[in-house]
């Protein structure tokens, strides 16, 4: 066994890979298991064996590994941009071939489910060569793990390349089939969501940067998620959600009243009091206004419950809300950048989609474990879209007609219900909590409704008898102190706000005008394009072409304008990676007519946000400015002598 290999492998791996070394910390790689060994052939060639239920199978091929290795790369073109998916460490023969023939922009996920190859092969082959510049990741452990760790993919940009997806499996891993088709679903997921995260166009994100500007008194008064946090360590929580289900035993939660952490979500308010449930918290995420009339306007809340939310609630209810609160950030980019940078207090804790995963979030942060979640139903149960006891009039009717998406999910007995592609996406969130937070137990006692992969399956009569047997002490109101805002820190944070809008605006006017020459420029090439051009043309039109991608990198490098721009970007880098490499024509006038696009869009687009910050510094400046009156009129009238 070699030491130096494997701290060469392991430093190359964590290199680009923090969060997988993090892993391969807690291995122990001197103590290989029995899964593994080696024999030496006839033709006096040392084969390696792995195991399997029972059975032993080559690790590679016992006449030439090279060869094998070979076959296994064949379909990959050096001059397209792939995201290979590979099932098998191996010995690294196809590993280093495929290092040869993938283009600089490929990316390589390596998935070993076999912990005893993982080490066999860290320790006697050097892989150095191959992780060394990041282009390859390693995926390792049981499928638990490997979730896990795909999770971190999106943050490698890896979804760019999600249409040229190509998996590997080495010959003998069929036998893990069902492993890494569930992985391969794991992968993609994450890459999806990650996509589908961008998605809200521009008109729908400055509906809550608006909101925001009119929340800004609301963000100073308000409490961080940091004062109860790991204040509820251990301690059950309850997430009171407003599906179908919540029917079938919501009379049963007043039980566990005082013993369980409750966060209710607006929607199921009025299910709690009519069955004399007393959250601790209820939690509120949407930005528009029916969410205010249906749920807050004109009700009396009790003193001792707290609203938990975004800072881009609709601004009424923060404004009407007499009890206390604590106001989250859903993103750490964009608009809500800004008031990140200015209020300490303001945290970004990746809220989710739903007023549910809000309370989720927040029983989580607060030590809670296990978390229950109750009718969460993520379905039309029965074929209603929730509870009775949470519908309005003003809702309409309260079933599936009107819902035409096809999407079906499974209950946890394989029946398949029928839902919506948002419901999927909550179920989504969840499954990747469930998969990040491996020491924490999520239990669904929502008796209905869609499996939520890796929940652990109870009525909520068990979980009380079984979790609810004791006080948790303090209410959440009690560990939020009473906090006063000062006028003078009022103008300091308006201020503040409103110099990191005209340090925006000053970047996206820049942006606009690079922008609109290389569009410009574009239109000239579109006229060249017309006719046959030659190689050396091409190649100038590519040269020339790469300016847009440094008018692209100003704007990912820019702290806090990145995210208005996302849904246009992230679409175009994937249909450019779809493009491949090869300098043909044809490539050049889809290559320009993507950017030209792009460019369009950008422009337009800067036109709207650079309206949308000119109006959210007029509601600042009119905070500001009807604070300076305020303070001229208290000052004393002078005598007349």
């Amino acid at each position: 066994m070699s030491s130096e290999i494997l701290r060469s492998n392991l430093e190359a791996i964590g290199q680009h890979s923090f969060f997988v070394l993090a892993e391969l910390n807690q291995i122990d790689f001197t103590k290989i298991g029995d899964g593994i060994y080696e024999e030496v052939a006839a033709n006096d060639q040392r084969n390696v064996y792995f195991q399997h239920d029972g059975k032993k199978y080559l690790l590679h091929s016992s006449y030439d590994p090279v060869m094998e290795a070979k076959r296994l790369v064949r379909d990959i073109e050096k001059e397209r941009d792939y995201l290979v998916v590979v099932f098998g460490l191996g010995l690294g023969f196809h590993l280093f071939e495929l290092k040869e023939r993938i283009s600089p922009g490929t990316r390589v996920v390596v998935v070993e489910h076999n912990l005893d190859v993982a080490k066999y092969t860290l320790n006697y082959v050097d892989l150095t060569e191959v992780f060394k510049d990041g282009q390859f990741v390693l995926l390792l452990g049981d499928e638990q793990q490997i979730a896990k760790m795909a999770l971190v993919l999106p943050q490698f940009n890896f979804h760019n390349l999600l249409h040229n997806t190509q998996v590997m499996v080495l010959p003998n891993y069929h036998i893990y089939a069902e492993k890494n088709k569930a992985i391969l679903r794991q992968i993609s997921k994450s890459m999806l969501n990650t996509v589908m995260s961008f998605g809200n166009d521009l008109t729908d994100q400055f509906v809550g940067f608006g909101n925001m500007c009119h929340n800004t008194d609301a963000i100073m008064k308000a409490h961080s998620i940091e004062d109860i946090r790991g204040k509820y360590k251990d301690v059950p929580a309850v997430i009171v959600a407003a599906g179908p289900s919540l029917d079938k035993n919501i009379r049963q939660l007043k039980k566990a009243n005082g013993k369980a952490l409750i966060i209710a979500c607006d929607a199921s308010m009025r299910a709690c009091e009519q069955n004399g449930v007393r959250p601790d918290a209820v939690a509120s995420i949407e930005r528009d206004e029916p969410t205010y009339t249906f749920y807050y306007k004109d009700r009396k809340f009790p003193e001792d419950l707290v609203l938990v939310g975004p800072g881009s609630l609709w601004p009424n209810i923060y404004d009407e809300y007499e009890g206390k609160t604590i106001i989250m950030s859903r993103n750490n980019c964009g608009f809500e950048k800004i008031w990140l940078d200015t209020f300490k207090q303001f945290k970004f804790v990746g809220l989710g989609h739903s007023c549910a995963t809000v309370a989720f979030t927040v029983a989580r942060e607060a030590g809670c474990n296990p978390i229950v979640l109750i009718g969460q139903d993520l379905a039309y149960t029965s074929g209603k879209k929730h509870s009775d006891l949470t519908h309005t009039e003003h809702e309409g009717e309260n079933d599936d007609r009107d819902s035409t998406e096809g999407v079906y999910l499974e209950d946890h007995e394989g029946n398949l219900l029928k839902s919506h592609i948002v419901y999927k996406m909550f179920k989504e969130w969840y499954e990747m909590q469930v998969a990040s937070y491996p020491d924490l137990q999520v239990i669904d006692a929502t008796e209905g409704g869609a499996y939520i992969k890796g929940t652990v399956l109870m009525t909520l009569q068990e979980v009380i008898d079984k979790y609810c047997r004791t006080s948790i002490g303090k209410r959440m109101v009690d560990y939020l102190p009473d906090k006063t805002v000062n006028e003078a820190e009022r103008l300091q944070k308006y201020g503040n706000v409103i110099n990191i809008l005209n340090r925006d605006l000053t970047l996206l006017k820049r942006v606009q005008k690079l922008a609109l020459e290389h569009m410009k420029m574009l239109i000239r090439m579109e006229q060249q394009l017309v006719k046959p051009c030659t190689d050396k043309q091409l190649e100038k039109m590519i040269i020339k072409m790469q300016q847009g991608d440094k008018i692209i990198r100003k704007i990912v490098d820019a702290n806090g304008i990145e995210a208005y721009f996302a849904p246009m970007i992230i679409p175009t880098i994937m249909h450019v990676k779809k493009i491949g490499n090869a300098l043909t024509q044809e490539n050049v006038q889809r290559n320009r007519f993507l950017q030209h696009n792009l460019m369009f869009v950008i422009v337009n687009s800067i036109d709207l946000i650079v309206k949308e910050y000119n109006n959210a510094k007029g509601i600042l400046e009119q905070k500001r400015q009807q604070i300076t009156d305020e303070q001229e009129e208290e000052k004393p009238c002078a005598i007349l002598s």
